[in-house]
């Protein structure tokens, strides 16, 4: 499995798990790079992964699911409509056709129903963590509390210092 991104509006990062010609899509908040990509490459989506509720996260969901269904993972505390299977924390997700299990972690502060994934791939601790966590510091609180984000940043210190983040944003 192959790990990628696509950049989207100023900041965005949209992450591509590839295994093969199969891809599952993180937070494309814009679907054009997606659609773009998927045609390049002559692929077909698989999943996609949310990590919270805000536009630039979910915004081009519906237009990758018009093209492209698949299952939609996100946060069962979220109001976000396309979401088929809801998850909170110590859930797993076992991608369609993909040798890798994520764990769901519940991180509120940025929002509240705010999730991340972890899993591992070919020996390498992987997460996925929206707006949680930036290589610089964390996302803004907008419906969270300073304890709960705290928290949460708390729980992803305590996976294995090895892990590589992927964040949403810089």
């Amino acid at each position: 499995m192959d790990i990628q991104i696509l950049r989207a509006f100023e900041d965005n990062y949209i992450w591509l798990l590839r295994d093969g010609h199969r891809i599952v899509v993180v937070d494309p908040g814009d679907e054009a790079p997606v659609l773009k990509y998927l045609a390049d490459e002559k692929a077909s989506l698989a999943a996609i992964l949310l990590t919270h509720h805000h536009g630039d996260h979910t915004g081009g969901v519906a237009g990758l699911l018009a093209r492209h269904p698949a299952p939609v993972y996100g946060p069962a505390g979220e109001p976000i409509a396309e979401i088929t299977v809801p998850l909170r924390e110590g859930d797993t997700v076992d991608l369609p056709g993909f040798q890798m299990q994520l764990r769901v972690i519940d991180v509120p502060g940025h929002t509240r129903g705010h999730i991340a994934y972890y899993g591992v791939t070919q020996g390498q601790g992987v997460l996925f963590c929206g707006d949680t966590l930036f290589g610089c510091g964390c996302g803004r609180l907008f419906e969270g509390t300073p304890a709960q984000m705290w928290a949460s940043l708390n729980k992803l210190t305590a996976l294995p210092g090895d892990t590589r983040v992927y964040c949403a944003h810089e």
